[in-house]
């Protein structure tokens, strides 16, 4: 009888997600902005990147497989306004990227410098930096650094870091192993910025906040001695990393790494289907991008730390991609990037709206959620397959 009830619970999943297609690699996926222009206008952002991707032939430049040597870049991007009634729509494209060397100490600092004169080009010092996750191909990684720096309103410049994840959803050992051998990258990547004068604004998404904390932790003992950071705002959107009650690898991670940013924003959904299974391959151990009920733990970070509960935000059916696929997301993230408490972002008097709401009690609000209407929360077929999830995806 249990085995009939699995085995039924197991086809509505798979009828659920049967339209899907779940590996990145094998998607076209329709990359545009989450905002509908009034103009109907695309957005033509400039992506600096550093990858440890293999060469290959695709017009971007990059495949799957990981490489022993470094390769940095520009490339020159469409990103399409939101779709609007009665308009013509249009297509992401890119342009052929154009190589900057970056194989060794000295070509990755000039490098940063061309990312610094960018910058100053700009009037700015500052650049946004985007840091992605599990099963995401290079062109992918591409258009959402392009979309998050055009939707978020991003006035200077931005890159990428795109580490050798092989864009595939059965792959997930083999990214956990790869994602790794990026961080000496990711480090001398930040090194170098820190030189050219540049402070980072950095959004991370799921496996990217492992190797981002990781980076961050090994240049601490560095901006502790010079009292200088390397980072302002440090972005964690369902962070792939470990907070076991009795062995709390996030907040370890948050903690030594935390001379090197002013201020880290978690953004946690307990409905993330692949954190989920990632509990699961991990032996039932937690992860912090799970887990948005437990801010109150990173209090002795002195207030570095805000954790905002973004469950209900709107999204892919397994509840992973908000970060790109949500309007509320990146309105939020634009007034978090942009130095906004989440006291301010949830003021009913804030520019705009409020984006926040407080989800806890007490006065001042122990606890933020992300303000998402009642039409946009997730339907009634994605709350299906989120209650099914947790028995499917059995803990070890």
């Amino acid at each position: 009888m249990r085995g009939g009830v699995l085995g039924a619970m197991l086809a509505c999943v798979a009828l659920l997600l049967s339209a899907c297609t779940l590996s990145d690699s094998l998607r076209h996926d329709d990359f545009r902005s989450v905002w509908a222009r009034r103009d109907n206008a695309d957005a033509h952002p400039t992506v600096f990147f550093v990858t440890d991707r293999e060469a290959d032939g695709s017009t971007l430049g990059f495949g799957l497989h990981w490489s022993a040597e470094p390769h940095c870049g520009t490339a020159r991007l469409t990103i399409p306004t939101g779709f609007q009634p009665n308009r013509m729509p249009h297509w992401a494209k890119e342009e052929p990227a154009q190589a900057i060397a970056c194989n060794g100490e000295a070509e990755m600092q000039t490098f940063a410098n061309a990312l610094a004169g960018a910058a100053r080009a700009a009037h700015c010092s500052r650049v946004l930096l985007f840091v992605h996750g599990y099963n995401m191909t290079f062109r992918s990684a591409m258009f959402r650094a392009g979309q998050l720096a055009s939707d978020t309103e991003w006035p200077c410049p931005v890159a990428l870091f795109s580490w050798s994840s092989e864009g595939k959803y059965d792959r997930y050992v083999a990214d956990v192993e790869r994602s790794g051998y990026s961080v000496p990258l990711l480090i001398a990547l930040m090194r170098a910025t820190r030189t050219a004068g540049v402070t980072l604004e950095i959004i991370t998404h799921s496996m990217g906040g492992r190797i981002t904390l990781s980076a961050l932790s090994a240049l601490a003992p560095l901006c502790r001695r010079q009292s200088t950071g390397v980072a302002d705002e440090l972005i964690l959107a369902a962070a792939d990393v470990s907070n076991e009650h009795d062995n709390d690898d996030f907040a370890k991670l948050l903690t030594h790494a935390a001379p090197c940013f002013r201020r880290a924003t978690v953004y946690a959904s307990r409905n993330d289907l692949a954190l989920m299974a990632s509990e699961s391959a991990h032996g039932g151990i937690p992860r912090a991008g799970s887990s948005p009920d437990r801010d109150l733990q990173y209090t002795g970070l002195a207030g570095k730390v805000d954790v905002i509960d973004a469950s209900d935000a709107p999204g892919d059916p397994i509840g992973h991609g908000y970060i790109v696929l949500s309007y509320e997301m990146m309105a939020d993230m634009m007034w978090t990037i942009a130095g906004a408490t989440p006291g301010d972002r949830a003021d009913p008097a804030a520019p705009g709206g409020p984006t926040l709401v407080c989800a806890g009690t007490g006065m001042p609000c122990e606890r933020y959620a992300l303000k998402v209407s009642p039409a946009r929360a997730p339907d009634f077929k994605t709350r299906l397959l989120r209650t099914l999830a947790p028995v499917i995806f059995r803990v070890q």
